[in-house]
C-alpha cells in the first residue's frame, strides 16, 4: 500500500507546491502593478495641471459626468442623480458610476480622476499574466510567456499614457482582459453554471462601459465558441437551414406585435430617407427627425414579444440553451435588451458603433491598416523596432494553437477581430487600440513559449530556465527607462505644451460664488470643462449652461443666434470669454474667431446684463468679462 499511495502523495504535493508558485507569482506582478499605478497617480497628483491642455476633449465630459453623480449622491439628490444618469446615452454610465465611487471616498478632487482608468490598467496587467500562464501548461515555458506578454503591457508607453488619463480606455482594457479570463475557466469547465455566469456579468459590466470594447470582444468569444463546438454549430446550422422562407413569413405575419414593429420599421426608413420632417398635432409643429423615439418604439414591440413567447416556453428555451446559454441570456442579453427600451439608447448606440459616426469619409481600408499599424510600431513599443519581432511571435503562437492549452484560440481571434474591426471602422484613432492591444502581447508572449519548448530535447529543464530568465532580463533591459516617444502622446492624445486649460476658469471663479445659474460662452467653443470646475469648486447643482452655437455661415448669424440666446437667458452671470488669438480653432464646427466673435458683438449691444468685471487671460491670450443680470 505504501508503493501504491507514494506517486500519488507526490503528485498531490507537486501540484500543491505549482499551485502555491503560480499564486505567489501572480501576487507579486499585482504588487508590482500596483506599486507603479501608484507612482503615475503621485505623478499626475503633482502637477494634475498638466493632463488639462486640450478644451474639447473628451476627459472633460467624462469628469463631468462622474462628477455629477457623486455630487448628487453626496447631496442626497436622487432626482439629479437620475437624470444625470439617464443621459449617459453615447457614453454609458459605468465609468462614471466607478469614478463617483472614486469620488465620494476621496472627496471632489479633479487629482483622483485617473483613479478608474489607472484600476483598468492594473487589472490589465495582472490578467495579461494570468491568460498567458494558463495558455502555456509547462510552468516554466507558462511562467516565460506570461512574463514576456507583461512586460510588453506594462512597458507600453501609449497604453501608459492613455491609462493614466480620464478617458474610458484604460478600465475597458481591464474589463476586456478579465472577461477573456473568465471566459477561458468557464471553457475549462462548460457545466459550471458559476463560471458562465462571472463571464456574462463582466460582458454586461463591459457593454456599459462602452459598446464597441464589447462588440469586439463578444464576436471574437462567439466565433471562438462555435468553432470549439463543431457538432453543436453544424446542428445549429442545418436546423435553420430547413427552415422555409415560406413557413417563416407565415409565423410573421400570425404576430400582430411583429407587424407592428415591421410598419414602424418601414416609416422610419421613409423618414431618414426624406430627411428632416415635421407634423402638425393640435396646432403646433412636433418634429419627427430623427426618429428616435420611433424607433424604440419598433423595438419595444419587438422585446414585448420576445417575452411572451419566452414566458410560454420558458422551460424548452432553457432546456436548448444550456448553461453557458442560459447565463448569457439572463445575466449579459437580458440587462442589455433592457437598456434599449429607455428612449433614445437604442438609436444613440447603433449610431456610435456603426458607419455613420464618421469624421473621415475619404479613408480607406490600406491607409486604415497602415495607419493601425505605424501606431502599433510607433506608439504603442518603447521602440519602433520592437514591433516586427512582436508580431512575428504572435504568428508562431497562431500557428502553434494546438500545442496550447484548450480554449485557447479565443485570445487569438479576439487579437483577430479587434484589429480588423478597428481598420475598417471609418473612424481612425490610434488610442483605439488601447483595449484590445494586451491580446496582441499574449499571443507573443505563448509564441516566445513554444519558441522555448523547441529546445526541450536539448536542454534540461534548469538550462532552460535559465535561457527564459536572460530572454526576460533583455527584454527588461530594452524596455525600462527608455523615455516616452513623442508618437505615444500624440496616440493617446495628451498634450506636451501650452498652458493648462483650467487658467480659463480659475482667474474669475470667486465671481460666480452664491450664484444659481452661470452660462458661459467663448468665441473658440464649448466644453464640459467650465461645468465641472464650477461645480467642483462649490461642491452642488450649480447649473452651468452648454450652449452650442456653432456651423453658423457669418458673424451675423452668430450674432443674430447669441442675441435670442441672451434673451432667453435665465442665468444669473453670464462669462463671455473673447480670446482673437487662441490656439483653439474647429473650423468643421463653425469654432473660429472671425465668425464667433458675433456673440462679443451680441453681448455689446444687449441691455438685459451689466458688465461687472474684466479679468485678463494671458496665458489663453484673451479676456474673461463676467455680465450679471
Amino acid at each position: 500500500m505504501g508503493r501504491s499511495g507514494s506517486p500519488s502523495f507526490a503528485g498531490n504535493a507537486g501540484r500543491s507546491a505549482g499551485h502555491w508558485f503560480d499564486t505567489l507569482a501572480a501576487l507579486i506582478v499585482v504588487a508590482a502593478a500596483i506599486g507603479i499605478a501608484g507612482m503615475m497617480l503621485a505623478a499626475y497628483y503633482r502637477a494634475p495641471d498638466l493632463l488639462w491642455r486640450a478644451f474639447y476633449h473628451d476627459r472633460n465630459s467624462h469628469y463631468s459626468f462622474g462628477l455629477d453623480l457623486a455630487l448628487a449622491i453626496r447631496n442626497l439628490d436622487p432626482a439629479w442623480f437620475f437624470s444625470e444618469l439617464e443621459k449617459a446615452k453615447v457614453w454609458p454610465p459605468f465609468h462614471g458610476l466607478m469614478l463617483s465611487a472614486v469620488l465620494l471616498v476621496g472627496g471632489p478632487d479633479h487629482r483622483l480622476a485617473i483613479v478608474p482608468s489607472l484600476m483598468g490598467w492594473v487589472a490589465t496587467i495582472a490578467f495579461v499574466w494570468l491568460i498567458a500562464r494558463r495558455l502555456v501548461t509547462d510552468r516554466i515555458e507558462g511562467v516565460f510567456a506570461a512574463a514576456i506578454a507583461t512586460i510588453l503591457t506594462t512597458a507600453s508607453p501609449a497604453f501608459r499614457l492613455i491609462s493614466a488619463d480620464v478617458m474610458l480606455e484604460g478600465l475597458g482594457a481591464g474589463l476586456s482582459a478579465a472577461a477573456l479570463w473568465a471566459y477561458l475557466r468557464a471553457f475549462a469547465q462548460p457545466a459550471n453554471a458559476a463560471r458562465w455566469r462571472l463571464v456574462a456579468v463582466l460582458l454586461t459590466a463591459l457593454f456599459f462601459h462602452k459598446g464597441n470594447y464589447w462588440g469586439l470582444l463578444l464576436v471574437a468569444m462567439a466565433i471562438a465558441f462555435a468553432s470549439e463546438h463543431r457538432d453543436g454549430s453544424f446542428r445549429l446550422a442545418r436546423t435553420l437551414g430547413r427552415i422555409k422562407v415560406g413557413d417563416l413569413i407565415i409565423s410573421v405575419v400570425r404576430q400582430p406585435l411583429l407587424i407592428l414593429a415591421a410598419l414602424i420599421a418601414i416609416l422610419i426608413g421613409a423618414i431618414y430617407a426624406r430627411g428632416p420632417t415635421a407634423m402638425e398635432l393640435f396646432g403646433k409643429s412636433v418634429s419627427l427627425y430623427p426618429p428616435e423615439n420611433l424607433t424604440t418604439l419598433a423595438y419595444a414591440l419587438v422585446f414585448l414579444w420576445w417575452s411572451l413567447l419566452w414566458w410560454r416556453n420558458k422551460a424548452a428555451i432553457d432546456a436548448a440553451l444550456g448553461v453557458p446559454g442560459r447565463a448569457l441570456l439572463y445575466w449579459h442579453l437580458t440587462p442589455i435588451a433592457i437598456s434599449f427600451l429607455l428612449p433614445h439608447r437604442l438609436s444613440r448606440f447603433l449610431w456610435f458603433v456603426g458607419p455613420a459616426n464618421n469624421p473621415d469619409p475619404n479613408a480607406t481600408l490600406w491607409t486604415s491598416a497602415q495607419f493601425y499599424w505605424q501606431v502599433f510600431a510607433d506608439s504603442f513599443h518603447p521602440t519602433p523596432a520592437m514591433a516586427v519581432p512582436v508580431a512575428a511571435l504572435a504568428l508562431i503562437g497562431l500557428l502553434g494553437i494546438p500545442r496550447l492549452a484548450p480554449g485557447a484560440r479565443v485570445v487569438f481571434l479576439f487579437a483577430i477581430v479587434a484589429w480588423i474591426g478597428v481598420v475598417i471602422h471609418p473612424q481612425h484613432q490610434g488610442r483605439f487600440m488601447s483595449t484590445w492591444v494586451f491580446a496582441v502581447w499574449i499571443c507573443s508572449g505563448t509564441g516566445a513559449a513554444l519558441l522555448l519548448r523547441r529546445l526541450r530535447g536539448a536542454l534540461s529543464p534548469w538550462v532552460r530556465g535559465i535561457v527564459a530568465a536572460a530572454a526576460v532580463a533583455s527584454l527588461l533591459a530594452v524596455t525600462i527607462g527608455r523615455p516616452i516617444p513623442g508618437a505615444a502622446y500624440g496616440a493617446a492624445i495628451h498634450p506636451t505644451d501650452g498652458p493648462t486649460d483650467l487658467d480659463l476658469v480659475r482667474p474669475y471663479l470667486p465671481e460666480l460664488d452664491g450664484t444659481r445659474e452661470v452660462a458661459v460662452f467663448t468665441t473658440f467653443g464649448a466644453s464640459k470643462l467650465f461645468a465641472w470646475v464650477i461645480r467642483e469648486r462649490c461642491r452642488c447643482n450649480r447649473m452651468v449652461d452648454d450652449p452650442y452655437i456653432d456651423n453658423q455661415p457669418s458673424r451675423e448669424d452668430v450674432r443674430k443666434l447669441m442675441a435670442e440666446r441672451i434673451a432667453q437667458s435665465t442665468a444669473d452671470v453670464i462669462v463671455i470669454i473673447d480670446a482673437p488669438d487662441s490656439r483653439y480653432s474647429l473650423p468643421w464646427a463653425g469654432w473660429e474667431y472671425p465668425r464667433m466673435v458675433g456673440l462679443v458683438d451680441a453681448m455689446a449691444e444687449q441691455t438685459r446684463y451689466k458688465r461687472t468685471a474684466t479679468y485678463d487671460l494671458p496665458d489663453q491670450q484673451g479676456r474673461a468679462t463676467i455680465w450679471r443680470r
